[in-house]
């Protein structure tokens, strides 16, 4: 159950489509307002929201652009190991290649050492990358847990 703790600093809240979107009861932008709706808490005096006349004008509802699905998803955590079973003289390139399926070198590292989660997306880009390099191995990631994609 989602708690209005776990909803990240400075998310999107949406409180446009409350009555009118189909998926707001699976959408956490919607979930996160009816919780901060809901609360007894002080209430924030500002908020990321999303534009009501956006969701006026948006053709499909049922294809928001900006809905999150409720359902967790399977990242993997760490990458010790990655490297274990890949040759020597192809480990410099396989390495370089890796670090690309990052936005940046630092958050190779942070997933390497298992401080940031490994997106479901940069989990099939290093599996393409092992593909493409023609290695008989899979990547190996140190361990996987279910989280929500905020």
């Amino acid at each position: 159950m989602i708690q209005l703790q776990d909803v990240p600093r400075a998310y999107t809240y949406c409180f446009a489509g409350r009555d009118k979107c189909p998926k707001c009861a699976t959408c956490l932008r919607a979930i996160a307002a009816r919780l901060l709706e809901q609360s007894e808490d002080p209430q924030p005096q500002t908020l990321h929201t999303v534009n009501a006349c956006y969701v006026d004008r948006l053709p499909d509802l049922s294809a928001c652009p900006l809905y999150r699905p409720d359902a967790p998803v399977r990242f993997a955590r760490g990458m010790m190991h990655l490297f274990d079973e890949v040759p020597v003289k192809q480990a410099a390139e396989l390495r370089a290649r890796i670090v690309g399926c990052f936005s940046c070198e630092r958050y190779f590292y942070l997933s390497r050492n298992g401080k940031r989660l490994i997106t479901p997306e940069e989990q099939r880009r290093i599996t393409a990358v092992f593909r493409d390099m023609g290695l008989a191995a899979a990547p190996r990631f140190d361990g996987y847990e279910q989280a929500l994609v905020w």
